[in-house]
C-alpha cells in the first residue's frame, strides 16, 4: 500500500518591476519572532543571514535585545563585527532582499518587516545545529 504524500509548494515572490517569479526553497516566508531569530541581506539582496536573538557574541554587542528594534548605533556595531558576506558586499540592517533578475526590493530589511526568505547558499547560523556567530565573526 501506497501512503498518500503532500508535498510542499515552494514559496513565491512575484517582483512588481519585471514580473520574475522568485523562488525560494522553503514553505512559506519564516517568522523571524517566532523563532527568536534575526536575519540580514547582503548588499546585492540575494544572501540571507540568520543567526538567533541568545547568541552570545550577538548578546555581547547588543545586549538582550530582539535585532528588529535595536538602535542604529548598536546595529552598526554588530555591522562592523560581522565579515563580509560571501558574495554581494556585507550584510546590513536597511538592506531589502532583491529580485533575482532586476535588483529591485521584493521583501523589506528586518527594520520594517519581520518576515524573510533564504536566498541560495544563505548562512544559518541559529544554534539549531547549525553553528553560532563565533564561527563567522572577524579574525
Amino acid at each position: 500500500m501506497t501512503a498518500n504524500r503532500e508535498y510542499v509548494k515552494p514559496f513565491a515572490i512575484t517582483c512588481k518591476q519585471c514580473g520574475h517569479i522568485n523562488v525560494f526553497k522553503q514553505p512559506y516566508a519564516y517568522h523571524a519572532g517566532f523563532a527568536d531569530q534575526g536575519f540580514l541581506y547582503n548588499d546585492e539582496g540575494n544572501l540571507t543571514l540568520v543567526w538567533s536573538a541568545y547568541d552570545s557574541d550577538y548578546v555581547k554587542i547588543v545586549g538582550q535585545a530582539n535585532p528588529w528594534v535595536i538602535t542604529e548605533e548598536k546595529q552598526k556595531a554588530f555591522e562592523n563585527w560581522l565579515p563580509p558576506a560571501p558574495k554581494g558586499g556585507n550584510w546590513g540592517f536597511k538592506n531589502p532582499g532583491r529580485c533575482l533578475k532586476c535588483k529591485a526590493e521584493i521583501t523589506p530589511p528586518i527594520g520594517l518587516n519581520i518576515y524573510y526568505v533564504l536566498y541560495p547558499d544563505s548562512i544559518v547560523v541559529d544554534g539549531h545545529n547549525s553553528g553560532s556567530l563565533k564561527d563567522l565573526a572577524r579574525t
